[in-house]
């Protein structure tokens, strides 16, 4: 199933361009400002996806609703009218997710804990919804246009009332004001598994996906340009490879990945130890601005433990050389940070904090600014949770991939 396109202006696509640029990674930058390269290392191995995603449901669901919200032969009389019918809509697919019988688990399904409000007032629903949350992967994988899917709606649907007998639109039919000499000849398609759903008065839904529903998914992402080589598609396409709990013991199954792709793995895993004790350090830098001696203490016992556990692989300073080549491009001035420290732990060992201390301290005030928490007597009484490893959106595609191996 698909349907032809509309072609927005420069400023529109801009605007379009930034938002999934800023939905591919749903982590707020953290005190060290380490989300630039963390981003691109999650977008590289696992294009379209991000930490608020949970299930492959959605990317063939969602898809489905947006072309009957588009053929349903309604004439919506705003881009607001299409957000509330498809919010409405999404109300009722929780609903049905949640009334499933033998549902496993309610874990991700989006909105779980609003949607009975959500079917009095839709404006009562979950602040992201599954269109914000998947949206971006949905463009990634040429499942929707990269545009605003509200707007492309509307746009559909109007047109079809007007001419009800023309169902499909060719590539340069500009079907907006504003898009003149925008016309780029391409169409733009949503594109839809060919399951049926009731999405207002379907009594419930499984959140496995069905064979069709997952080879239409794994169709879109093997076949997008931008997965290509990515470490996802290779999960999709050798189903043989174990999905191991922890990020790092991926990569002793990854034989025939793509040589670039497996690099990037590979220093996506020294960055992630390296920054694991330096978010250790932070936690140690914060208590001891405070004077609490005791937390400080446990956060030093963390960092030494943990030391001893990457040591080998922190020793080997030629791959953490080629780590930091490879990531000044993508930002230099935590490069320098991370440079900088990684040279107080290769000569000071266990024994760095007091050096990481003042450059934590100092990279926090760089980034946070007037927000730093080390030393604010406003955080004063403020327990900071213990820092985990950066593994780089793999818990939500462990279960994405999973979910599509193993349809039911």
């Amino acid at each position: 199933m698909q349907l032809g396109f509309v072609n927005f202006n420069t400023e529109e696509k801009k605007r379009v361009s930034k938002m999934i640029q800023l939905l591919q990674e749903s982590e707020a930058i953290e005190e060290l400002g380490i989300g630039r390269v963390r981003d691109h290392f999650s977008n590289s191995l696992f294009p379209g996806t991000s930490t608020l995603q949970h299930h492959a449901k959605y990317f063939a669901i969602l898809p489905s609703l947006y072309y009957q919200a588009a053929h349903q032969g309604k004439r919506f009389s705003s881009v607001q009218d299409v957000e509330k019918y498809i919010i409405e809509a999404e109300v009722q697919i929780t609903r049905q997710l949640a009334e499933h019988k033998g549902q496993e688990t309610m874990t991700g399904i989006t909105g779980i804990n609003t949607y009975k409000e959500g079917q009095k007032d839709y404006r009562k629903y979950v602040k992201y919804n599954p269109t914000y949350i998947y949206g971006s992967g949905m463009a990634i994988y040429g499942m929707i246009p990269n545009t605003s899917i509200y707007q492309l709606i509307l746009e559909i649907s109007n047109r079809e009332k007007e001419n009800p007998h023309n169902k499909r639109w060719f590539k340069g039919e500009d079907l907006t004001d504003d898009a003149q000499n925008e016309m780029t000849g391409e169409k733009q398609l949503i594109l839809c598994s060919g399951e049926k759903y009731d999405f207002f008065n379907g009594v419930s839904m499984p959140m496995a996906v069905s064979t069709v529903e997952a080879d239409f998914v794994k169709k879109k992402i093997l076949e997008s340009p931008y997965c290509q080589d990515s470490l996802l598609s290779f999960l999709l396409e050798v189903d043989s490879i174990f999905l191991t709990e922890h990020y790092y013991d991926l990569g002793q199954q990854l034989n025939g990945l793509c040589d670039e792709i497996k690099d990037i793995y590979d220093k996506s895993v020294l960055f992630s130890k390296l920054v694991h004790l330096l978010d250790w350090s932070f936690n140690h830098a914060y208590y001891i601005s405070f004077g609490k001696e005791n937390y400080a203490g446990d956060c030093r016992f963390a960092f030494e433990e943990l030391y001893q556990t990457h040591k080998k692989e922190l020793k080997n300073s030629d791959s953490y050389h080629s780590l930091f080549d490879y990531i000044r491009v993508i930002d230099p001035l935590l490069t320098d940070f991370c440079e900088k420290c990684y040279n107080a732990i290769l000569e000071h060992g266990e024994s760095s904090l007091c050096i990481l201390d003042d450059l934590v301290t100092r990279r926090e005030r760089i980034v946070k600014r007037e927000r730093s928490k080390i030393g604010d007597n406003d955080y004063r009484d403020q327990k900071r949770m213990d820092p985990g490893c950066n593994t780089f959106r793999w818990s939500s595609v462990r279960t994405i991939v999973n979910e599509l191996r193993n349809p039911q």
